[in-house]
């Protein structure tokens, strides 16, 4: 039995449109998809999914035709189950483990999870009543982890009030996953489901500057950080301020504030691009980069070999069939006023602590790539300077926040989640630690 494709935009209106264009699963198919589960005694897949959802549980459910219950399966590990089927490395997780996959095509579960989650929002069937139980929460930042946090512990009787720093919500939801990849009416969505839940936003709001640690401490019985890890990273080559140079959060959070006209003619960055990286973003960028009108060429450059990128097949797929050009084993050193870029050719070495081989320059003759714009996507940081000054909330040498097996900081009531923990991570990874919190917090009130 073959796998059921879902139905998408035709390739060449795909590259020139930033809608979403995977369109997901009508009924019928999604049905027919869920019947090539095996039903394992020992499904490989729950053990490979970080949060652990009951798959083919809620993939029974959708043979049967019970959505409605399907999807109360899903909400008992996750709470953003429809961003979670479109941007999850499902490859890398449940789909890379299923049993199917030995012989055949994997049972494509984040499609069905995103079926299910759909078909719940678009029909309005989502249970989001609550009781107050006197307890209130700051959660500070309104990315992955934020959003879980107030969702769970909203839905729980808890007050919560969201502070974000920006002047949209979102995080990298919103900024730095393109529609074509994460329809925004989605996200918006999700936020709206908040509001319903009593949530409060205040935007606008740098947590640390506009208001302190300790404030918050005082006005919410409990404070969660979910401030990310968003400080890009820099090459420290020659010609990295030129001003043709430019971040990929920069170059993503434009893309994303312009409606479909503005990028119509959004033409200022030429004909050429480059963009310096291997990893989800700079995928994300280059993929955003090839849809934008007068842009003739998009290449990648990238110090290791393909087989080493840090992004799912799936992905790079996506790219390449967009036209997006992969310069590999390629690392730049310097960059000139003439908007060439001085590169070395690398070779593969020993495995680094990662698993992933080691780029390591051939000594042969450096070669020279041109471009109207370079894009560096080299992945981000912790920012340091966050609450820096609070005394007794610990961090590590990176700037990473020190948090128990429950995600408590050093400080009273203050729990930690997310990248602003781990470093750049997945959506779900962060889904995950803002989940043990919360269980934490609501155990703590039980």
């Amino acid at each position: 039995m073959k796998k059921v494709e879902m139905d998408k935009l035709e390739l060449e209106e795909r590259k020139r449109s930033f809608e979403q264009f995977l369109l997901g699963y009508t009924n019928k198919q999604a049905i027919e998809e869920a019947n090539r589960c095996l039903n394992c005694k020992d499904p490989k897949c729950v053990n490979a999914c970080p949060i652990g959802n009951h798959i083919p549980d809620f993939i029974k459910e959708v043979v049967r035709g019970n959505i409605e219950g399907a999807y109360e399966i899903l909400l008992d590990r996750t709470v953003l189950p429809e961003i979670c089927g479109m941007v999850c490395p499902h490859g890398k997780q449940c789909q890379g483990s299923c049993v199917k996959g030995i012989k055949g095509d994997p049972l494509t579960i984040g499609a069905l999870e995103k079926y299910v989650a759909e078909y719940i929002r678009i029909n309005n069937l989502e249970d989001l009543s609550y009781e107050l139980n006197g307890k209130s929460v700051a959660v500070v930042g309104s990315g992955p982890a934020g959003m879980t946090a107030a969702y769970y512990l909203a839905k729980n009787g808890f007050a919560v009030t969201i502070y974000e720093k920006e002047d949209y919500l979102g995080g990298v939801l919103t900024w730095g996953i393109p529609s074509f990849r994460l329809d925004k009416s989605i996200v918006a969505n999700y936020f709206e489901r908040l509001r319903k839940l009593n949530v409060k936003f205040i935007l606008n709001s740098n947590v640390g500057k506009d208001i302190t640690l300790d404030e918050l401490k005082d006005k919410y019985d409990y404070v969660i950080l979910g401030v990310g890890a968003l400080l890009p990273n820099k090459m420290n080559i020659e010609g990295e301020d030129l001003p043709f140079v430019i971040e990929a959060k920069s170059f993503l959070t434009e893309i994303s504030k312009l409606n479909k006209d503005e990028l119509n003619k959004l033409n200022k960055y030429g004909k050429e691009i480059i963009v310096c990286g291997g990893g989800n973003v700079a995928i994300d960028a280059a993929r955003s980069a090839i849809r934008l009108p007068g842009v003739k060429k998009v290449s990648i450059v990238y110090r290791r070999d393909e087989a080493q990128m840090p992004i799912s097949k799936i992905e790079l797929d996506h790219a390449k069939e967009e036209g997006v050009n992969l310069v590999t084993l390629t690392n730049p050193v310097k960059i000139n006023e003439d908007k060439t870029i001085e590169c070395a050719q690398m070779i593969l070495g020993e495995k680094d602590a990662s698993g992933r081989f080691k780029a390591v320059d051939s000594n042969k003759e450096h070669i020279y790539l041109k471009a109207d714009t370079i894009i560096m996507a080299v992945g981000f940081k912790n920012n340091p300077s966050f609450c820096k000054d609070v005394k007794g909330l610990e961090k590590d040498e990176w700037g990473k926040i020190v948090v128990n097996e429950n995600h408590e900081t050093t400080l009273s009531n203050v729990y930690a989640v997310g990248d602003g923990v781990t470093g750049p991570n997945t959506v779900v990874n962060a889904m995950k630690q803002a989940l043990t919190a919360c269980r934490h917090i609501c155990n703590k009130n039980a």
